[in-house]
């Protein structure tokens, strides 16, 4: 595999910094397989900075005549999506740039992560399970439940008539202060239902990505998500009008849209194995298959 590390720095960002800050070393581990299978073609600096040194440095405008499988993208708090957009300017396939997280997912392979890019996946989830993917994977977010979350009766009265919910407006009820995560944000009702977004310093922009996300949703192919230990919740779940759905529960089950995860990771704590799966921490379902058909194939 013949492989080109594309570096993003912040705009204070320094080599210590960013080297830190990256996933290069389990990036070409992931890639790696078996060993000497990747080939370093050179290194592409999105800003040149000469205080890096780094060898093997080529021009980005030169990858255009360069025979490469993937770009690997790297750097500190490193955003796809203006890099792709740069990418595309140039003239370059962008379905081969890939951050380096994302490599080290369980089950990583490019034409997985291609086939993902283009399917246009919105995923709605309760908490921040649908933000995360969509951070680690670098996909563009085309979803408004991102960074909040909202209660298990509140997700279960909103799904079966999401799309016509969506349609409402959001209300701003008030300001809250969480003393565990140390900040105060906004919370808004929709239509009946209580949304916390825990991620907004003010109403004001959690209303503004809101409503800029909710229009760009692709209602051909959604994907729903939540985690529950009641079974009554999950049979209910399981009834709801997706073709992709995801509920992760402690308890075993036959139902389609039931993951079972084990009790004692982490700790106990359901939300935390459920985003375990997305971060590679919890290795116990295929993330592809589950993005990509709504399917739980175990991992080996």
């Amino acid at each position: 595999m013949n492989v080109v590390v594309w570096v993003q720095y912040d705009t204070i960002a320094t080599k210590s910094k960013a080297t830190a800050q990256s996933f290069l070393r389990p990036a070409f581990a992931a890639l790696d397989k078996p060993k000497g299978s990747v080939n370093i073609l050179g290194v592409v600096e999105s800003i040149p900075m000469p205080i890096n040194k780094l060898n093997n440095v080529i021009d980005k405008r030169e990858l255009v005549n360069l025979n490469y499988d993937l770009v690997l993208v790297t750097g500190h708090d490193v955003d796809l999506a203006p890099i792709v957009a740069e990418a595309q300017k140039l003239g370059l396939d962008t379905s081969k740039f890939v951050l380096d997280r994302t490599v080290c997912l369980p089950g990583f392979t490019l034409e997985k992560y291609a086939a993902l890019r283009k399917s246009d996946l919105s995923i709605l989830s309760m908490g921040w399970w649908a933000g995360i993917a969509y951070d680690k994977l670098g996909l563009p977010e085309l979803s408004p439940t991102i960074g909040m979350y909202t209660s298990e009766e509140h997700f279960m009265n909103f799904l079966p008539e999401a799309r016509w919910h969506l349609k409402k407006d959001l209300h701003f009820e008030r300001t809250e202060y969480n003393a565990d995560l140390g900040l105060s944000y906004p919370i808004f009702w929709l239509d009946g239902t209580q949304w916390f977004m825990n991620s907004y310093a003010n109403d004001a922009d959690a209303l503004e990505l809101w409503n800029e996300r909710k229009d760009k949703i692709n209602w051909s192919n959604v994907l729903v998500t939540m985690h529950t230990s009641s079974p009554a919740v999950l049979e209910r779940f399981d009834c709801l009008p997706y073709a992709k759905k995801a509920c992760f529960v402690p308890f075993e089950t036959d139902l389609e849209s039931g993951f079972y995860l084990n009790p004692a990771l982490c700790n106990g704590n359901l939300l935390q194995a459920s985003e375990g799966i997305l971060s590679g921490e919890v290795q116990a379902y295929d993330v592809w298959d589950l993005l990509l058909y709504g399917k739980k194939t175990p991992l080996a």
